[in-house]
């Protein structure tokens, strides 16, 4: 894909300049300024995700026979660049990220036809797939490399929620009926609470002024009272409470390096199941409508369901490296596999449509026993709705978190 942005002119200045002139300032801003350079470094560290995602491309189709023409670092008017072989390489002068110019994606784009054995449409699929494919898959291994050093390095953080109460909410009919932290429950109307799962879920089902025996132990001593529950409104949702919270119970388990190198993948697995219900949630009816509430200024809105735009990053980024640097870890690691999972959805012009249109071209030609190549101009105006609505929200997530930001919202 051609950068849209290079059509102008700047001065050409010697890489190691710029390189050692942001890394020096980086440093100074460090020691005089900690909190805004923790904001930069997580802001600079977008780019560099998506530098490695091009990189992934660039390797691949090489190695496949591709032609690629350029690789560049950063947007815009070019900075810096040389030319090895048939690749130019160089610098932009807008630094958010990175991309690498494949010719022949799709049968749109003119190719010489010198060029034509090397261009990516006349490959095999394997080579498509690969190729397409290698940008998201170097977002799961980033997030496995990192996951692998975090559970090596500090270990994993597990705990369990207890039965007892941590906290009674004021004016609540527990705080009524007598309860107190430290009361551990052992049974709702005679039915044992096993779990805080067992209470949550036999109070879940009960109506709004409904008295239930609560039998509690405090002191050694095993007691009983009663409750009246009573709803609430949360997010405009109606609920029925008795007004308490667990206490939690946490503890570290370290690993070695070949336990955290097993471990790893089940974590990366688990934040990619979250990371899909995340995003299945926000892309349905319900989601788009609390999406388009916080747009709107709706106090019942969940505030926590909302895209984040590099501004956003940054500054969660920035509250993560704050926290502590397994936290900032770990948030790469969310970000690394959303990124990789969003990448694969099966629409141009993500990798995903892509891989998807090299599908449909296999598929199609083992059934039909001839070559067939998928037309890219009726795919325009899909591909073209799908663009839209990714600028809306980089526009309306960038636009909420400067106005609207909040905190850890991940």
């Amino acid at each position: 894909m051609r950068d849209l942005l290079e059509d102008s002119d700047i001065r050409v200045v010697r890489p190691g300049v710029w390189i050692f002139g942001f890394l020096g300032l980086l440093v100074l801003l460090g020691v005089l300024f900690p909190t805004q350079t923790a904001l930069l470094v997580a802001f600079v560290s977008l780019p560099v995700i998506i530098f490695f995602h091009e990189l992934a491309h660039f390797v691949t189709a090489k190695r496949a026979g591709m032609l690629v023409t350029e690789f560049f670092v950063g947007f815009g008017p070019r900075v810096w660049s040389f030319t090895r072989g048939e690749t130019e390489y160089g610098l932009k002068a807008i630094p958010l990220g990175g991309y690498c110019r494949i010719i022949g994606m799709t049968n749109l784009e003119e190719v010489a036809p010198e060029d034509e054995p090397r261009a990516y449409r006349n490959k095999k699929f394997l080579p498509k797939v690969i190729v397409s494919g290698a940008g998201p898959a170097m977002h799961f291994l980033i997030a496995f490399v990192l996951a692998t050093g975090l559970l090596w390095v500090h270990g994993d953080r597990e705990g369990e929620t207890l039965t007892t109460l941590e906290e009674i909410s004021a004016d609540s009919p527990a705080e009524a009926a007598g309860l107190q932290a430290g009361d551990r429950i052992v049974a709702v109307d005679g039915v044992v609470i096993e779990e805080w799962n067992d209470l949550y879920e036999n109070i879940g089902a009960r109506e709004n002024g409904e008295v239930v025996v609560f039998t509690y132990e405090r002191d050694g001593v095993v007691r009983d009272t009663n409750v009246t529950l009573e709803t609430m409104e949360d997010r405009g949702i109606t609920r029925v409470r008795a007004g308490v919270a667990p206490a939690f119970n946490e503890w570290t388990v370290d690993y070695s390096l070949r336990e955290a190198v097993v471990q790893a993948p089940q974590e990366v697995w688990r934040i990619g199941a979250a990371s899909v219900g995340a995003l299945t949630d926000m892309f349905s009816l319900s989601g788009i409508e609390n999406y388009f509430g916080i747009l709107g200024g709706d106090e019942d809105a969940d505030e926590n369901k909302r895209f984040l735009s590099p501004v956003g990053f940054a500054r969660t980024g920035g509250q993560a490296i704050a926290e502590g640097w397994a936290e900032a870890v770990m948030l790469l690691i969310l970000v690394n596999v959303f990124i990789g999972l969003f990448n694969l959805f099966p629409l141009l012009p993500f990798d995903g449509g892509h891989i998807a249109i090299a599908t449909y071209e296999k598929v199609a030609s083992t059934i039909r026993r001839r070559p067939v190549r998928a037309d890219a101009a009726k795919l325009l105006p899909l591909t073209g709705v799908v663009v839209a609505i990714m600028a809306f929200i980089f526009m309306s997530s960038l636009f909420l978190d400067i106005v609207n930001p909040v905190d850890n919202p991940f």
